[in-house]
Formats: C-alpha cells, sequence, structure tokens
C-alpha cells in the first residue's frame, strides 16, 4: 500500500454503504492503491510549501487527483516518498515537456511575491480595471506573483498609474490580474521572507489563548465571512436560483464579538462559544471548548465538522459566494413574477372543450372550472375551482425548447401540488401534465410517458 491518508478516507466513505457493496469497492480501491506506477503526470509547483520543503518552480509528479479531499499525491522529488497535497499548489498535470514550458513561462518571476499595500485591493478576470472582481485581498496579505501581462492602463484622473498588469495565485487557489502598483514585490529562496511577511498580518485569537493557539492568516481570513452550502454555488452556476432552498440566513459564521460560531441549514440551527482557536495540522483548525473542526481547502471553500443534535458527526462543505446572494434571490423572484405576468397578459381567459376554463388572477391566483375529466387522477376530488398559481421548478435545456417552463397549481381544498409544463402558443396555452416527469433537484430532466397534454384556446 502507498500508505496515503486519502485511501482511508474512501474506505471510511464506502463503508457506509451495503456490505455487499463495500467489498467490491474495498477490493476494487485495494487493487487501485497497491500500486501508484500509473502516472497523471507532471505538474510545476506554484506556491513554497514548507511542510514538504518544496518550493515554486519544482516539477513534480503526479498520480492521484482527489475531487474530494482537493488533494493532489506526488512523488517528493528526489525521493519515492509519496505525500498529499492541495490542488491548488500545483499546475494542472501534463506531460513533462508541456510543464518544462510552463516553467519557462514563469521564470521572471520565479520564487516572486508581493505583500499587499491596500485593504480590498481587486484581483480582476481580466487585465482591465473595470473587468469583473474575482478576489477582494487583504492588507498585507501576501499572493504569488506568476507573470506579467499585457493589459489596458490604469487611470487616476490625471494620467497613467505606474504598475504593471501581473497574474498572481492566492494562498488556496484564486488566479486573475492585478496591477502592481499597491504591491509589494519581493523574492523568497527559502521561505524566510514570506514567514516575515505572514507574521505582520497575524491576528490574535479571542477568548483564552493557549499556547499552540492559531494566529495565522489562514484562519484570519476565514472569519468575518458568511459561508454558504456549497450547493447554493453550484445552483448559482447553472443559473437556477431556487427561492425555497437558497436562505441567506443559511451557512456557517464566526462572531468575534461573542466568541460564538454557528451553523443554520434546513432543519438544523446550531451554535457554540469557543475559548480560543488551535491548529491541530496545515490548514486545520479546532474551535476549543466546542465539537467544531474546520479544515481551509481554500480561500472560498472550507470543510465543517461538528456533531449534530444527535451526536452524530457532520461534515459540510462551505463557501464564499461570487455574487450577492440578496440580489440574486430578489432577481429570481421578479423574473418569476414577470413570467408569470406575461402569462396573464397574453391570457388571461383560456377554454378547452375537455377540460374547461381556466383563468389567471392579478395576485398570482387562478380560477379553473369544468375539470372533471382530469379528476382523481391529477386533482384531487377534494379540490375547489380556485388557489394559487406559481413558478417554483425548472426545466432542463432539453426541455426548453418545446416548452416555456413549468406552472404549480396549489387547489383551494387540496393538500399537495399539481405541475403541468407549460407553453404559450399562437392563440392559446399548452398543458402537459408533469406527475410522473423525472425530477432532481427541482428540476424536471424528462417528460412522463405518455402524459396528457391540454390545449387551451385563447378567450
Amino acid at each position: 500500500m502507498c500508505g496515503f491518508p486519502l485511501y482511508s478516507y474512501i474506505m471510511k466513505a464506502f463503508s457506509r454503504v451495503a456490505p455487499a457493496f463495500f467489498l467490491g469497492a474495498l477490493f476494487l480501491f485495494s487493487g487501485l492503491f497497491s500500486s501508484c506506477s500509473k502516472s497523471l503526470g507532471y505538474s510545476l509547483v506554484l506556491w513554497h510549501d514548507d511542510e514538504h520543503a518544496l518550493t515554486d518552480g519544482e516539477i513534480v509528479q503526479v498520480f492521484i487527483r482527489s475531487n474530494i479531499s482537493h488533494v493532489y499525491v506526488i512523488a517528493l522529488p528526489g525521493t519515492n516518498q509519496k505525500v498529499e497535497v492541495p490542488l491548488w499548489l500545483l499546475s494542472e498535470p501534463d506531460s513533462r515537456k508541456k510543464t518544462q514550458k510552463l516553467r519557462q513561462r514563469y521564470a521572471d518571476y520565479e520564487h516572486t511575491y508581493a505583500s499587499v499595500k491596500l485593504d480590498g485591493l481587486p484581483i480582476r478576470q481580466e487585465a482591465v480595471n473595470t473587468a469583473k472582481q474575482v478576489y477582494r485581498l487583504r492588507e498585507k496579505e501576501i499572493i504569488r506573483v506568476l507573470y506579467k501581462g499585457k493589459g489596458q492602463a490604469v487611470t487616476n484622473g490625471r494620467g497613467n498609474i505606474e504598475g504593471d498588469w501581473l497574474r498572481v495565485l492566492t494562498e488556496g487557489g484564486t488566479t486573475g490580474w492585478c496591477f502592481s502598483y499597491n504591491l509589494d514585490l519581493f523574492q523568497l529562496e527559502d521561505g524566510a521572507a514570506l514567514t516575515a511577511k505572514s507574521e505582520s498580518t497575524a491576528l490574535t485569537p479571542l477568548g483564552g489563548a493557549e499556547e499552540g493557539e492559531a494566529t495565522d492568516t489562514v484562519i484570519a481570513a476565514v472569519k468575518g465571512q458568511h459561508w454558504y452550502p456549497e450547493k447554493f454555488q453550484t445552483l448559482i452556476d447553472r443559473g437556477r436560483i431556487d427561492l425555497a432552498q437558497m436562505d441567506t440566513g443559511y451557512g456557517f459564521v464566526i462572531d468575534e464579538k461573542s466568541n460564538t460560531i454557528s451553523i443554520t441549514l434546513s432543519g438544523t440551527m446550531l451554535s457554540w462559544t469557543y475559548t480560543g482557536i488551535t491548529k491541530t495540522k496545515e490548514h486545520e483548525y479546532q474551535f476549543n471548548g466546542t465539537p467544531v473542526k474546520i479544515t481551509v481547502r481554500r480561500n472560498d471553500f472550507i470543510i465543517v465538522e461538528y456533531r449534530d443534535s444527535s451526536r452524530k458527526v457532520q461534515e459540510e462543505n462551505m463557501v464564499l459566494l461570487t455574487a450577492n446572494l440578496d440580489e440574486l434571490l430578489q432577481e429570481e423572484a421578479e423574473r418569476r413574477q414577470k413570467e408569470l405576468e406575461q402569462l396573464r397578459l397574453y391570457g388571461p381567459r383560456f377554454e378547452s372543450s375537455n377540460y374547461g376554463k381556466l383563468s389567471f388572477t392579478e395576485t398570482q391566483g387562478f380560477t379553473w372550472s369544468g375539470y372533471n375529466l382530469l379528476v382523481p387522477s391529477i386533482i384531487s376530488k377534494d379540490a375547489k375551482g380556485s388557489g394559487s398559481v406559481s413558478i417554483r421548478y425548472f426545466i432542463s435545456d432539453a426541455l426548453k425548447v418545446s416548452y416555456d417552463g413549468v406552472l404549480t397549481f396549489r387547489f383551494d381544498g387540496m393538500p399537495g401540488e399539481v405541475n403541468f409544463l407549460y407553453k404559450i402558443t399562437d392563440g392559446g396555452l399548452r398543458l402537459e401534465d408533469a406527475t410522473k416527469a423525472q425530477m432532481a433537484n427541482n428540476v424536471i430532466l424528462s417528460r412522463s410517458t405518455s402524459p396528457l397534454v391540454i390545449f387551451f384556446n385563447k378567450q
């Protein structure tokens, strides 16, 4: 065996599933980890790593990538020892030749780091002063300089500001462009310079500091932030803002004033008072006096481990969002309201010879009469002929070709909801029963088998 912590982590995860499946998984992964000769390629070390005596600019061989633990397994140069390092510490694995070319590209700024002079200095997506911000730096934060690029001149109203656009990397993996005017560049040959700079940014822990307690910039960056469930960012990236699942109060927060930490999720609301913070290993921190531990994977990604109300150990991935959640939720609510209003203005009254009359009101309500043929297969016999209509669910990209979205009807007197895929057509409205449609994470992925389709003429 290679002896990686990653192996035991995976085996622990598989042990929670069915025994038969676990035995199969054990056999599979035992074979996988019993030989580490297969290589993913070679990577360039991007950031000095004291723990494994790695310096930026070194080329290392990579064997395994774990997207669960966010680590690579590499061979330490000149040895047979294999260790885990964070994904952000290395370039993407490639051939040795291509990695050597990458090293040459970074050669002008090898061992070059920078200390930030201005709190809130942005890292931008492009080398343009109006480009999207991907990260805001703290005063005296240390970043790695990769290379110089060509970008748009930066002005202050009186003329161009002296400096260069630099491609930079934060400790945690965020990359982008930063203008050099507010950066102090320095060379790091053996780690001493970086240590000196980092110590100047260290914060004293709150509440009963003890020997071994964390005083570094990594935990300092975690404090004072609202960390949201990783799922929120996934939904944002997919353009599916879910008003039912995404709550601005959810997440993980450290309150330095009261020395409390809290985690709030659907069905979970826990808080603890901590007496200090101890660094237990690289980028791992224990909140003293509580069952809470966090692991910092990137500047914008942490893993929170805690015990729930039943004393079971839980883990939650938490992230810093790339956009303002309040604004996103407001925009999504307005989009849904606009979608319903468009339907109402197009009608608001529709009629089918077989399925009755359907009307939409200004208050997101509806009236529907003559739907007897839909009872009880789709609409309950207890349902009244009125209720509320809303946009709650999304449709897959494949369904967008044929449908505008999903209408959710809640009939007065009926406890459940009734969902229809809908399409505004020339002269009317087409509804398709989505009762048995395939749905996951509030997204209708595919239609029901032989669904009922209703066409209403516009009155």
